[in-house]
This record gives structure tokens, sequence and C-alpha cells, in this order.
């Protein structure tokens, strides 16, 4: 995996202005797409490097939505999308995509969601390295649809796990907040560990049944997504739960919940809660050096009897009010004798960003920090000693509605079984001679292409040469004009991982040849004059 890495980077590094320049913008200024003619309906996002350094190994995941293009999509670190997931997910977001392990090896797994305001409705979806639904899970009982916010495989070779949460609207007595012509509506946060085989709920929980709304810093009517509490459609969401970490300690739940801003040590065999930290209410620790508020994607890095440390995404802000003027991944240990919570690190963004929403702070296995900056539509790499060695964003200004969950990194190889390489033939008359464009969408074991041609059907395909596999979809020129194209895509070590179909070879006519060099035609406008 490595070496496949490595092969796969040098070759980038090399081809990086190549790659950027069959980036177009198809869309507009504010959210560029991509343009491949291999895959001409892609409505991948251009994901812009601003700094690049000493980088860790491994690829970019991120699930943008509302974007032309919104569902889950792997990058190198140049750049260079590797794999186009839109369309895997229907019409609906895929939220919270990342590699998970599933029975032993590694798969993707997502969060398949119809957006609502400030929640989702679907459920969770695993996918195998050939990038094939391979299970699905839903939140079971009496519960409402899974939500967005998380999706955790827990992996057991006998029975794997997914923790996934749900809203739910409830009736609620909320004349203590000044709705007293008739009944309310509170909704309520909770999560459940699903047995992803059998569809068995393990254990659930229900934030109004441990968290008073007395505790929210998000009253009704006062925030984008806080609701009214009027209806059931607006119910007022005082504890927005968004994350979930499973402890391999004590198999309690670390629970994160935005209104309140706390995080949460919840029992796995009774339901209580155990600790609370909070800055802004009430907390079991002292928050001795640092801050946070409305903070997302809490996760346990190490636990003894004494210590716990874990880290998370602190937003510091909701966009109407603040603790802090940029948000940043905090890194955090508790001391349960002396009932103090001590920051060891700090994670700061590329510029000052202020994410309102969403976002997580990854810890990688070399100490290096990955961060998503949620609506900030940002991702950035920071080293052992948070220097910032990487940072992207997908979209351009400040009025953009585009957005993503969160962003990881991970190691990932796949050579789909299901699919071919793609093929895009051209030559601007047959005295000329061929560009060709190929491509594999998801596949990242490819080293080279050798392409292969023929005048025509039935004659025998012969090698016309080969090239250094070259971003998403490579370009390479022919001695000469060939009517027909195969192309093999062929891995580090020399071995064959599978041929393209035959394509034939476009030649624009004579009215349109004039419109066109020898890389391409131009982009038709308007309509011309009737050809005769």
């Amino acid at each position: 995996m490595e070496k496949l890495y490595r092969l796969a980077t040098a070759v980038a590094a090399v081809s990086m202005g190549f790659a950027n320049a069959q980036l177009a913008q198809v869309d507009n200024d504010t959210m560029p797409t991509s343009m491949f003619m291999t895959r001409p309906q892609s409505l991948a996002p251009v994901l812009n490097i601003t700094h690049s350094g000493d980088f860790s190994q491994g690829y970019i995941f991120i699930g943008p939505y509302q974007h032309p293009g919104a569902g889950p999509y792997i990058f190198d670190k140049f750049g260079n999308l590797v794999w186009d997931g839109f369309g895997i997910t229907g019409s609906t977001n895929a939220h919270d995509f990342k590699v998970c392990q599933y029975r032993g090896k590694p798969h993707l797994c997502f969060s398949q969601m119809n957006q609502r305001n400030g929640y989702g409705v679907g459920q969770g979806l695993i996918i195998d390295s050939s990038y094939r639904v391979v299970a699905s899970v839903q939140t079971g009982r009496d519960a409402m649809p899974a939500d967005m916010h998380e999706m955790n495989v827990i992996d057991d070779d006998d029975n794997p796990t997914a923790i996934l949460t749900s809203y739910r609207a409830i009736p609620y007595d909320l004349s203590g907040y000044n709705i007293t012509t008739g009944m309310g509506w509170l909704s309520e946060g909770m999560f459940q560990e699903i047995d992803i085989q059998s569809g068995e709920v393990l254990f659930e929980w229900y934030s109004s049944e441990h968290v008073d709304p007395s505790d929210s810093q998000v009253l009704p009517d006062t925030a984008d997504i806080s609701g009214d509490g009027l209806k059931r459609t607006t119910a007022w969401d005082y504890y927005h739960i968004n994350s979930i970490d499973k402890s391999k300690r004590t198999g309690n739940y670390l629970v994160s919940a935005r209104h309140v801003s706390s995080i949460y040590y919840v029992n796995a065999t009774d339901q209580s809660i155990i600790w609370t930290l909070s800055y802004q209410g009430r907390s079991d620790f002292e928050c001795t050096n640092f801050n946070f508020s409305y903070q997302h994607d809490a996760r346990i890095v190490s636990e003894n009897d004494t210590h716990t440390e874990f880290t998370f995404f602190d937003n510091a802000s909701n966009c109407y009010n603040q603790t802090d003027q940029e948000s940043s991944g905090r890194f955090i240990t508790i001391d349960h004798e002396t009932k103090k919570a001590t920051q060891t690190r700090r994670v700061l963004p590329p510029g000052s960003i202020s994410s309102c929403s969403q976002g997580n702070t990854q810890l990688l296995e070399n100490g290096n920090v990955f961060q998503g900056w949620g609506d900030k539509s940002w991702i950035s790499e920071h080293d052992a000693d948070d220097n910032l060695v990487l940072a992207a964003h997908f979209t351009r200004g400040d009025a953009v509605t585009a957005m993503n969950y969160r962003a990881f990194s991970f190691g990932w190889e796949s050579t789909p079984a299901n699919t071919k390489p793609a093929v895009y033939s051209y030559a601007r008359t047959k005295d000329g001679a061929n560009q060709i464009h190929v491509s594999w969408n998801g596949a990242t074991t490819v080293a080279t292409w050798t392409f292969y041609a023929a005048q025509e059907i039935g004659q025998e395909f012969k090698k016309i040469g080969s090239t250094g596999h070259r971003g998403f979809e490579t370009i390479w020129s022919a001695p000469e004009y060939y009517a027909w194209i195969m192309v093999e895509a062929v891995a580090w070590d020399g071995n064959s991982l599978g041929n393209s179909s035959f394509q034939p070879t476009f030649v624009p006519s004579s009215v349109l040849v004039d419109h066109c060099d020898e890389s391409g035609c131009q982009a038709a406008t308007t309509f011309g004059p009737m050809a005769i």
C-alpha cells in the first residue's frame, strides 16, 4: 500500500500543473466544477490547493453538499480527483464520508441523507473497495430515521455494529420559554448502537431523559437552526447531538452536543451521565486554560483510571454568539482526581477561520492533525508541531452555500472489479494524430497506461505507446491517426489491471473543423447557420 501511494503521489507531483489544466469552471465562479472528456457529466468540485508542504500519506475524503455535484469524493493531496461518487447516494447527500473497517477489511462508510434544517433523515451505507454497496444500517425500535451527524462503524469480525444519531420532535411544555398559547415542541437528540447484520438495537439514549432544556445555550427562535418550538416541523432544537465515540476501554460513550456546548461521558450499562465537560454550562471539571462552545466531533485518544484525553473541533461560534475569534482543534486531558480539564494542544486554522457549524479534528497515526472546517469548505493538515502542511478549499468567495460536514485523510486502495477504464479519442483530421484521454474512476493502483490501436474492428490491435498515470484523466498524443483505440491499465509491478472497451475516434466534420485544434474542439455557445 505504501509503495503504491508513493508512486501515485510522485507522479501526481510532476503532473500537478497538467492535471489542473484539465479543470474547467462549468458552473460559476463560486463553486467551480471539473470537466473531463472521459467523464463529461461529472460535477466534481475543484479542490484548490493553497498550501502544500510535508503532508502525510493518504487521500482526502469529503462530501460536499448544497453544491451542484453533492456527493462523496476522494482526492489526492495534490488536488487531483480520485473517485467521483456523485450519484451513489441518488438525489441525497453524503455526510461523514470516510474509510472504516468492516469485517476486517477497509470499506467506505457514510450517511446517506435527505437534508433538513440542521439535521438529516436517512440511513448509513457501507461500500467496498469496488464502490459497491454491501450493507446499509437504519435506526430501530420506535426511533426516527438516522441523522447525518454520526455513522460510526465499530468493527467486530463476528458482529460489527454502527452508532447512528437521530432527531425526534416531541410535545413539550415550553411555557418557561414564553410559549404559553398552547403545547410546544422540543427536538431531542438520540443515538443507537445497532448490530449491522441483524438490525438489533443494542443500546439507545435520548437527550430529554438526561439533559434538561434549561441547559441549552440556544433558546427558541434565536438561531438559524434553533427552531421556534411552535410546530412539530420547527421544534426547538435545544440539544443538537453531533458526535458519538465509543470507548475501547470501558464501552462507554463520549457524546458531543452543540446547543448545550457540552461533552458527556455516558454509561453504557444504565444510560446515566458519568461526567460532563462544559465551559458555558454545568461542568464536572474546571476548564483551566481554555474555553469552548458549539463544538463538534469529540473523539477519545486515551484513557486510564485517573485521566481521559480526547479531541474535539471547537467552533467557538454559532454565527450569533462566540467564545473565540477563530475555530480550532483542541486536545484536552481531564484529571478525574483534581477535577480539572487542561488543554494540551490547539490546532489553529489556515488564516483566521470562524466556522459557525460542522467541522472535525482527526488525529493521524504520525501525530499530524487533519481538519475539516465545516461551513467554510476548507480542509487543512498540520504536522506534529502544529505547522500547516496542507490547505485547500472547494469554493470561492464569502456568499457561498456549499459546505462539507467533515473531512478526513486515510490510506485507500482500489482496483474496481465491476468497471473499466473510460476512453475518449480525438483527432482533428485523419491526416493528423490522436489525442487520447483515459481515466478509471476510483482506481488507485494504476501506474501506467498502455495504448493499442487499429484502423477497423476485426483487425489486430497493436501497441502504439504508453505513458504514466497523471491525475484523474491522463491525456496522451498518439504518433499518428487511428480509427479505434483500446487502453490497458498497468500496475506498478507490470501486471495488467484491466482494459477499456474499443472506442472510436471522434473526427470533426468539415463544418466543425475550423472550431477545433489539435487538442480538441471549442465548446459551442449558440446555434450557427444550418450545414448544407
